[in-house]
């Protein structure tokens, strides 16, 4: 079933894009549902599906897994990564305050035999066996196909890497090796020894679904994975985030003398970018666990950003061009999040606020929204709303998706915005770090907003008969992103003073046969989500001891934990490294000791 949506894209050079005006780009693109399912209307309406309605969406829905995969043992990769290597900027730049040469003038090359600090990123400790296991074991019932994306090691043959456990025959329709060079789309970038920089062409995968799973080959599965985990039409995408773990909207500097570059600079990059579109906050990390991405949407993404990520795929090693990488799982689930918020603010600002749709605010409407804002900073916490998420599991059985029990579903994009500063001031502008952004239970998220500071004291004068275009565009400019904990505390009114279910009653158009009823919909069904909590771990592989120790607690939470991530961080010690290597050898054949169905024999 291709559930997603249908994109026709015009490319607009990144330096002629103003901030924020990325309409004409996203509404280039059609919804794939040109007559969407009777219940979508009524469910983002009213929030009610009939009781009647017994559809099978979800039957025939299989997703796609990508895995990025490097044998960095393997000596073939190893002399052509030595060879770029040596032509890099950023590696002569690192030379240089390591000075230069070694004796005997011979050139100082950075390898895993003279102490490269990127050596866990390459090592192969057979990891992507066990996780395919964890796959195979976990998520048959809902898997397309296993893309396994790698690197060409031979120029004259034009051969690529294949795992030497993954038996080609038995595999064929179901394990699809990909080699670098069907995904690029400038090949002179190849090739790439940049996680990062391979990210950023993920969707250019021939043939993959148009929601797919992406796990690195340290990610593995603990329980069932259905699609309820990763996408229904009903809640959207399924994203789970680390709220007290902030990124900023700034950019770091690149760190001197070393080439152990992590993932940190290339977040605060892609917030940087982020921030320029939608407003300068803090935003939070997404976990270590399978990600959900979109092709349709990452194309509508570089549509908006070519030139970031032609840059990201351009930079052959983490670190070159300042570091400056997409992220592109953190960068669209944010995307996501800011698109659904910007739908329903623009919604209910233009076209739900402006009742008689003459393009300007006067006082009649000012003073409707006024007086909501009012009543509610006098009591803040009014009864009767009802969130989409309520009943959520049978919701979702009842159109064919069955909830696996390893994703829990706490807020949805369709409540207004989960990912609110939680009691914020909305008298001054947001300054530093936000405590928390969200709280997963709902009675602690709150807020009293400023008419004032939020709309400026024009608006609530009411010898200003009419506010025009101009002074309305800029209010909501303000409101939305300038001063966005202003526009998350609006959402949040709005949805929670709400007198009925659903959207119908405050944010969407009046007029239901309108265009801008049927675009704002289909932008509502489109940028859908929720924020998911799951059981997982997240370890780093350093020493004995404590490799040994985390292990044993992975193993105990064996059928419970969902996810888990072991990553090789491990001390650059041959005895360490050895030692560590057998005892991930052991767990992983504990673990999963069922051979997948495409293995060797």
């Amino acid at each position: 079933m291709n559930f997603s949506f249908l994109f026709t894209v015009t490319p607009v050079e990144e330096a002629e894009l103003p901030i924020r005006e990325i309409s004409q780009i996203v509404r280039s693109t059609r919804h794939l549902f040109t007559s969407p399912p009777a219940w979508t209307d009524e469910w983002l309406h009213s929030q009610k599906i009939d009781p009647n309605l017994n559809a099978t969406e979800g039957e025939d829905l299989t997703i796609d897994i990508v895995y990025t995969w490097v044998n960095g043992s393997d000596p073939k990769l190893q002399e052509i990564k030595e060879v770029y290597q040596d032509a890099s900027p950023f590696f002569q730049a690192y030379r240089s305050t390591r000075g230069g040469y070694r004796a005997g003038g011979f050139p100082h090359r950075v390898t895993s035999q003279s102490g490269d600090q990127t050596a866990n990123r390459f090592r192969d400790m057979n990891e992507l066996k066990y996780s395919v296991r964890s796959v195979s074991q976990y998520a048959y019932r809902m898997l397309g196909k296993i893309h396994i994306l790698t690197s060409r090691v031979d120029t004259e043959t034009n051969e690529s890497q294949v795992p030497s456990w993954l038996d080609l025959e038995k595999s064929k329709d179901i394990v699809e090796l990909v080699p670098h060079d069907k995904i690029f789309e400038d090949p002179s970038f190849l090739p790439s020894f940049n996680s990062l920089s391979i990210e950023s062409q993920i969707h250019n995968i021939p043939n993959l679904t148009d929601a797919f799973v992406y796990l690195n080959d340290d990610v593995f599965l603990g329980t069932t994975m259905l699609p309820a985990d990763v996408w229904t039409p009903l809640y959207g995408f399924v994203f789970h985030m680390e709220p007290s773990l902030l990124v900023p909207p700034t950019i770091l500097d690149l760190p001197k003398g070393t080439l152990n570059i992590g993932e940190w600079n290339s977040l605060q990059y892609s917030n940087h970018l982020l921030s320029g579109q939608f407003g300068p906050r803090y935003r939070s990390y997404i976990a270590h666990v399978p990600h959900v991405l979109s092709v349709p949407l990452l194309k509508e993404i570089e549509a908006i950003w070519p030139e970031a990520f032609s840059q990201t795929s351009s930079h052959r090693f983490r670190g070159e061009g300042q570091a400056r990488d997409i992220q592109v799982s953190f960068f669209m689930a944010h995307y996501v999040i800011e698109r659904q918020r910007e739908t329903q603010l623009s919604s209910y600002w233009f076209h739900r606020l402006d009742s008689n749709q003459d393009g300007v605010l006067d006082w009649s409407e000012r003073e409707q929204l006024i007086q909501k804002i009012e009543q509610w900073n006098n009591n803040p916490y009014p009864s009767g709303f009802k969130s989409y998420i309520d009943n959520n599991n049978n919701h979702l059985r009842q159109l064919g998706f069955p909830p696996s029990g390893s994703s829990t579903y706490k807020l949805s994009g369709l409540d207004g915005f989960p990912l609110m500063i939680q009691n914020s001031n909305t008298s001054a502008t947001v300054q530093g770090i936000p405590l928390k952004p969200y709280a997963v239970s709902e009675e602690f998220r709150t807020c009293k907003l400023d008419i004032d500071f939020c709309f400026s004291s024009a608006f609530r004068d009411k010898t200003v008969e009419k506010l025009d275009v101009t002074s309305t565009g800029d209010i909501y400019q303000r409101m939305a992103f300038s001063e966005f904990h202003c526009g998350d505390c609006l959402l949040h009114i709005l949805r929670r003073s709400s007198t009925e279910p659903g959207l119908g009653s405050e944010i969407l158009p009046l007029d239901k046969k309108s265009d801008a009823y049927k675009t704002i919909t289909n932008d509502l069904a489109k940028y859908n989500y929720v924020i998911a909590l799951s059981p997982y771990s997240f370890v780093q592989l350093q020493d004995t001891y404590g490799s040994q120790r985390s292990l044993a607690q992975i193993l105990s939470k064996k059928d419970t934990e969902a996810f888990f991530c072991i990553n090789d961080n491990i001390i650059e010690n041959p005895r360490t490294v050895n030692t560590v290597q057998q005892l991930f050898s052991r767990f992983l054949n504990e673990r999963f000791p069922i051979p997948s169905p495409w293995e060797k024999k």
